[in-house]
């Protein structure tokens, strides 16, 4: 190729990948329907391995274990609700991804 078409090439990717996140931060559109459906993997993730995230979770204002089904009814499935540390890692693990989390 020629240095005007890697040139174009680059250009063209830039612009895809602006509509694409222009479209995915777009509310009440496709947006949504990726964060249900990464809601849905993570609860099923949890659900399908409850002896592995089971430690980690504790009800809100008792400090009571809550059962996974519970926690994913409440925390997980429902839009609106802030991820915490162990739904990002239920996330990661059933996509085979790496996942650093830090604090600031």
């Amino acid at each position: 190729k020629t240095a005007g078409g890697a040139a174009n090439d680059e250009s063209n990717r830039d612009n895809a990948q602006q509509q694409l996140h222009a479209k995915l931060n777009e509310e009440n559109s496709t947006s949504d329907y990726c964060t249900w459906y990464l809601r849905v993997l993570t609860a099923a993730q949890m659900k399908s391995n409850p002896d592995r995230f089971l430690p980690f979770l504790l009800a809100d204002e008792t400090n009571m274990m809550m059962d996974i089904p519970t926690f994913c009814s409440r925390e997980v499935e429902p839009m609106g609700k802030e991820c915490g540390m162990v739904t990002v890692a239920a996330l990661a693990e059933c996509l085979g991804v790496k996942v650093l989390i830090e604090y600031m």
